[in-house]
């Protein structure tokens, strides 16, 4: 009986350098990501028949079709998240956000918030200018320490003002990236074996993790579900193997999990 296989990934990344998302697929993908001209973050629909209505699905993809059935055994919900680059950050401050708002999760929500507020102080020490900083990191503090919701009515508020292009939510997501980088920068000795090319860490956070372009990658996954201190859960839609879907785990904590389609990142919801 097929099965969905899970693989729980070391504290620290592992000994040989973390690769990629898987990229080969068949010779014709499901869809290209979502356009970014679309919503921050999409409404919730129902997984996966959302998926199966809207994308282009034929005989050559027939493998993503039974790893989606596979996964509907797990998840129930999906929202589409723009595909401009930022994806993943996005899907990630969405989730946390979201989170963090539940009254039960009322301790971490006031850890992270310690986290941000002294977040300006590592930054510094890593050579960002603060008072450039200080900007991102106010609007990230504001969602944040925003009203729980106790309601539907406050889910839905908090969902139009994390989708709000005119809102705090653009800046926010943005400023996940220069943590990442003060988190890669300030534990050489976790992520330089993996520089590759690089010449330094500050040469390889300028190139791959701090322009808004840039999509994430292991190393960037590992890092920022560090220095937040919350576990990040991948699906990786690949359409390689019909009988299995490989799951890849980050760090520990409140759970955040994501479908990675080639190129693409988007938030999933468990029944």
């Amino acid at each position: 009986m097929s099965e969905l296989s899970s693989s729980e990934p070391p504290s620290e990344p592992p000994s040989e350098p973390p690769s990629e998302p898987p990229s080969e697929t068949p010779s014709e993908t499901p869809s290209e990501p979502p356009s970014p001209t679309g919503p921050f973050v999409s409404d919730l629909f129902p997984f996966p028949s959302h998926l199966l209505s809207t994308q282009n699905y034929s005989t050559s993809t027939s493998h993503f079709v039974a790893q989606l059935n596979l996964l509907s055994e797990t998840y129930s919900s999906i929202r589409i998240v723009k595909g401009d680059g930022s994806c993943f950050y996005r899907s990630f401050l969405y989730g946390l956000i979201t989170i963090l708002a539940e009254p039960e999760n009322e301790s971490e929500r006031l850890r992270i918030i310690e986290y941000v507020q002294k977040s300006i102080i590592t930054l510094e020490e890593q050579g960002y200018d603060p008072l450039i900083m200080e900007g991102f990191q106010e609007e990230l503090l504001e969602l944040l320490t925003s009203t729980i919701p106790s309601s539907r009515s406050g889910s839905l508020n908090l969902h139009t003002t994390l989708t709000d292009p005119h809102g705090p939510s653009q800046m926010s997501t943005w400023y996940c990236r220069p943590l990442c980088s003060s988190y890669i920068k300030s534990h050489p000795e976790t992520f330089t074996p993996f520089l590759l090319s690089y010449p330094s860490l500050d040469s390889y956070c300028k190139s791959e993790i701090e322009p808004s372009s840039i999509e994430s990658s292991e190393i960037s996954i590992q890092a920022i579900v560090k220095a937040f201190g919350v576990k990040v859960g991948v699906e990786y839609l690949d359409g390689h193997d019909e009988e299995k879907v490989v799951r890849h785990v980050f760090g520990e904590g409140l759970e955040i999990n994501m479908l990675y389609r080639p190129g693409h990142y988007d938030l999933i919801y468990k029944k």
